[in-house]
């Protein structure tokens, strides 16, 4: 889908307002958690770009920068994790032999609906690397739902994936 150059611009105004904003933060307590999450530069970069490394759509950034702030709020205020994913997977490049370092990596998913009129569910990941040794950090926020009868419904995605 071809992006106009209105459209464009807006586009790169939202992204650099999310991203002065995401600088600030620096890190906020989650009592969920019960610890800090840090806003680094892995989290922003996520919203840009997905697990391979290619771009993000203009529309799919949009919306998560869009929903960003909301994604603060909810970390801010939270007491229950309503989703969690463990995994091993590779970090780092690879050594000289071509082989990666492993790591255990967990997703924890908080959700939100901030709309009941326009349907509007939203997904905020935060992500640990190296289990209980590991810090907290912002990863991910995308809207929530799926259509039906062009209708949004309020649907489920993998965690690891946003």
């Amino acid at each position: 889908m071809e992006i106009n150059k209105a459209e464009l611009e807006q586009f790169y105004k939202l992204k650099e307002i999310a991203k002065t904003t995401y600088e600030r933060i620096g890190s906020i307590y989650c009592p969920a958690l019960k610890d800090d999450i840090v806003f680094n530069s892995d989290g922003f970069h996520h919203l840009r770009y997905d697990c391979h490394r290619s771009e993000r759509s203009k529309q799919v950034q949009k919306n998560k920068f869009i929903y960003f702030d909301k994604a603060v709020e909810i970390l801010k205020k939270t007491t229950t994790i309503q989703e969690y994913r463990r995994s091993i997977c590779a970090v780092g490049d690879c050594d000289k032999n071509g082989f990666h370092k492993t790591k255990i990596i967990e997703w924890f998913g908080f959700f939100a609906i901030i709309s009941f009129v326009k349907c509007i569910r939203i997904n905020v990941v935060v992500r640990r690397i190296g289990e209980g040794s590991g810090k907290f950090h912002f990863w991910s926020v995308m809207p929530f739902w799926t259509l039906s009868s062009n209708k949004r419904v309020i649907g489920s995605k993998k965690i690891e994936d946003e």
